[in-house]
């Protein structure tokens, strides 16, 4: 079966470390609890466009050993992919691709399809919901919340990590899940 994978918040600690990164340079403190919306700009207090050169900078300058990877992320994405095609779908932009394909080959040690929405079919936006639906993937494995909502919508079943800026998104094709272990049931659930 086809599974779409999400990147950041899925597989890695992103914003836990961005935040951490952000503490160190500018010296702004944000636990991962406060954050209840997907908006850097509202929590660092600066213009949208300063706060997505700073998320940018992050993603330029941090080595792969600097990004860890979520708790059994390793180890269940290789029992996922014994049986199933596995997509990478991020929202990062297509030039952050080497950091990506270079963090997955350091910590997984494969080569997986990586494909950036937003800059889906040479430019063209495309949403997640859009990607799965042409690539025929019927199951995503998502964090934000909007993006598992816009899934839904095309009939794709979402396995929701629970974050704290998801939590008020419900729908009857969404199962949250805590960890990875969670995760895997679900997907050999949902697979058989």
């Amino acid at each position: 079966m086809n599974i779409g994978i999400d990147f950041d918040d899925v597989i890695t600690e992103f914003t836990e470390t961005l935040m951490n990164y952000y503490h160190k340079k500018h010296g702004k403190k944000v636990t991962l609890d406060q954050i209840l919306i997907w908006d850097w700009r509202i929590y660092w207090e600066i213009p949208k466009q300063e706060a997505i050169k700073r998320v940018d900078d992050f993603h330029e300058s941090h080595k792969v050993t600097e990004l860890p990877p979520l708790k059994d992320a390793i180890s269940s994405l290789n029992e996922i992919i014994k049986n199933n095609k596995v997509f990478i779908i991020t929202g990062r932009p297509t030039r952050f691709k080497n950091k990506v394909e270079e963090w997955l080959k350091h910590h997984l040690k494969k080569k997986l399809e990586i494909i950036h929405a937003g800059e889906f079919h040479k430019g063209q936006a495309a949403t997640k919901a859009e990607i799965c639906k042409e690539l025929n993937i019927p199951i995503m494995i998502e964090d934000t919340g909007e993006t598992a909502l816009d899934c839904t919508k095309e009939g794709i079943q979402i396995i929701l990590f629970n974050k704290p800026w998801n939590k008020n998104f419900k729908h009857h094709n969404i199962l949250r899940v805590e960890n990875w272990n969670e995760a895997l049931k679900m997907i050999n659930k949902i697979t058989k």
